[in-house]
């Protein structure tokens, strides 16, 4: 039931944004009362965050730890994933334009979130680094926050066009920046291991 409900949430704040969205909303979309909705998620802040921590886990399933490598291979994986999904990266680009108010709910959850993954790229550019394949000048942090943007802003095209393919883009840049990294690890299956901090 509660999957039911997130996943009916899901298309509610994805189509309404969260301030747009109400509980009666959700409710009727799952096919239950209000009452039942209460029942598991006792408000619409509280619903909001099992969504956003919902697909961060799943997605996080997609990426390997940091330093095990196939850390290219994951991120390509996220990407073809959130292709499968578009109402997700709408509910996304809507929640985290909306959560750059202090006093939204999804505020802090969304500040940590960009820590988090600025910290896992930018670790994994590192390592890259650090095994003489980044053919950048550019220090590994801000081909983070790059590399960050460049996928908030393609898909949010993506959102408008769909003939943009989002992981040819992505692919380019990398082929770019550690086209060895990007040729090896093109070869090689992903390891699939769950992270403690979110993805893309």
């Amino acid at each position: 039931m509660r999957v039911g409900i997130i996943e009916a949430a899901t298309s509610v704040f994805s189509e309404s944004g969260f301030r747009g969205a109400t509980m009666k909303d959700v409710a009727e979309r799952a096919g239950i009362s209000q009452r039942g909705l209460v029942h598991h998620f006792k408000s619409k802040d509280e619903l909001l965050l099992e969504v956003l921590e919902y697909r961060d886990r799943k997605t996080a399933l997609l990426l390997p730890l940091e330093g095990k490598g196939g850390e290219i291979k994951g991120l390509l994986q996220v990407v073809r994933d959130n292709a499968r999904v578009p109402e997700l990266i709408e509910l996304r680009t809507i929640i985290s334009a909306e959560a750059t108010s202090p006093d939204h709910p999804a505020h802090a959850h969304y500040a940590k979130r960009y820590a988090d993954f600025r910290r896992y790229i930018a670790e994994t550019f590192e390592s890259i680094k650090s095994a003489g394949e980044l053919e950048s000048p550019l220090d590994p942090i801000v081909l983070a926050e790059i590399f960050i943007g460049l996928i908030d802003g393609v898909q949010l095209q993506w959102l408008y066009d769909r003939s943009i393919d989002v992981e040819a883009a992505v692919l380019g840049f990398l082929a770019t920046v550690c086209p060895a990294t990007v040729e090896r690890e093109a070869e090689q299956p992903a390891e699939q291991t769950m992270l403690s901090q979110p993805s893309a």
